[in-house]
């Protein structure tokens, strides 16, 4: 059986869901079904079945079994559009275009015991976690040791929530050789963060930087808008119904909101680069620019992953500007305050980017197929707003250039001796010269 493409939207007080069956085989019986079988079985429960489709979703709210269901189906389309009155009038059903998290039963799981308590059992509890957000305000008051937990500190671990190890050992060498971290089985996660830096400092070119700094004027590279759909198109669809589900262990989410703004950074800044058209460069620039993609680093303090994306934008890509970062940091929060549909969209567009690529489609396995779940059924919008806020004040009063720790006044003047060196040289050519003449 084959899960269609479907979607859903909502009015006041109706419930619609659209499932396109191209391939559908109607039924030649006698009775007025034709084949098709709908059905609720609870008032949050939705199922569908007409050969070769088969489709079961769990409602975000109740709505109400009148026993035949009312349904068009719209031949052009090839689709049915079901409706259905909700239970409560006015009541906004969320997270309509969560459609991995609509294909499957949302269940709790504790942390100190995997248990699976019924969502029905566990609203009000919910609620109140809903109404948590974290204390990014805090955080910034305190001097936070910005590396991974005691429990990761001899582990080897990396990938999305610390969850993979030893993967790159089914695998050639040079499997780790596209990412900047060579020997991920091997590497402490502990010293990650200082082998990423170390490595940083040595790629650096303050000649690149500093021309880029004073020459680099691209209008169209700093006035760019990002623009993004406001509803999934058609193969986000596709990509989500086909994500595989798996329950999400997570016992501290602030690093993974902080890996979040690292990754969609990378992304900004190629569509920056690209005026919103990814070319063959695009996975490159997004893997590289990413210090969570690149070395498998995770972050617990939030400046601190926006110096690594600062860092790294003045010394891997083609265009190394500072302005440039800042302008990229504010499309990462507008992009979060777009909500999660918008966020989404950007990470199965990043998805589908490295699916093709020869080494770095394990990024998929590693760290966005989870996000792509965890965005769907972790991710709280209230979180993202206090992260929202946590930003715009790190940007606009602790994120400076001086700070990166790219020793820009040792290198500055450093390039000013050269060119005065180089300059005394040609004076003195010229001087020979005249005296020759």
């Amino acid at each position: 059986m084959l899960i269609p493409r479907f979607s859903l939207s909502q009015t006041a007080t109706h419930l619609a869901i659209t499932i396109r069956c191209p391939y559908v085989k109607f039924s030649s019986s006698n009775d007025n079904s034709n084949g098709i079988e709908v059905d609720l079985p609870t008032p949050d429960e939705f199922y569908f079945a007409c050969k070769p489709y088969y489709l079961h979703l769990y409602l975000p709210g109740h709505v109400i079994d009148k026993g035949l269901p009312d349904y068009k189906y719209d031949i052009d389309a090839s689709s049915f559009c079901f409706n259905f009155e909700k239970e409560i009038p006015n009541e906004h059903f969320e997270d309509l275009d969560m459609l991995t998290k609509l294909l499957n039963k949302e269940n709790k799981v504790s942390l100190n015991k995997v248990e699976e308590i019924d969502r029905d059992l566990d609203d009000e509890q919910d609620e109140e976690d809903d109404d948590d957000e974290p204390l990014w305000n805090q955080m910034r008051q305190l001097e936070i040791d910005d590396q991974p937990k005691e429990n990761l500190i001899s582990s080897y671990s990396y990938g999305f929530n610390h969850q993979y190890k030893e993967i790159f050992s089914n695998f050639d060498s040079e499997y780790s050789l596209t990412f900047d971290n060579q020997s991920p089985d091997t590497l402490p996660t502990s010293s990650i963060r200082s082998s990423r830096l170390e490595k940083e400092q040595l790629d650096f070119n303050c000649e690149h930087y500093l021309v880029d700094k004073h020459e680099l004027d691209n209008e169209m590279l700093f006035n760019f808008k990002l623009t993004i759909d406001d509803e999934l198109n058609d193969q986000d669809r596709d990509d989500l119904k086909n994500l595989k589900y798996k329950k999400l262990l997570i016992d501290d989410q602030i690093p993974i909101y902080l890996g979040l703004i690292d990754i969609l950074y990378a992304f900004v800044y190629d569509q920056r680069l690209t005026q919103g058209e990814p070319c063959c460069e695009s996975p490159w620039n997004i893997h590289k620019l990413s210090s969570t993609l690149a070395w498998f680093d995770s972050f617990t303090d939030l400046p601190s992953v926006l110096i690594s994306c600062c860092r790294r934008t003045l010394i891997y890509p083609l265009n190394r500007s500072f302005k440039l970062a800042r302008k990229c940091l504010l499309d990462v929060i507008e992009i979060l305050s777009m909500g999660k549909c918008a966020i989404l969209q950007c990470f199965l567009q990043m998805r589908r980017l490295f699916l093709d690529e020869e080494h770095r489609y394990l990024l998929n396995t590693l760290y966005l197929n989870d996000y792509c779940l965890w965005i769907q059924t972790e991710c709280h919008t209230q979180w993202l707003n206090s992260l929202i806020e946590a930003m715009k004040h790190t940007i606009d009063y602790e994120l400076d250039e001086n700070d990166l720790g790219l020793d820009f006044e040792e290198k500055r003047f450093s390039w000013k001796v050269n060119l005065c060196e180089a300059s005394d040289t040609d004076d003195d050519d010229c001087v020979s010269s005249s005296e020759e003449q």
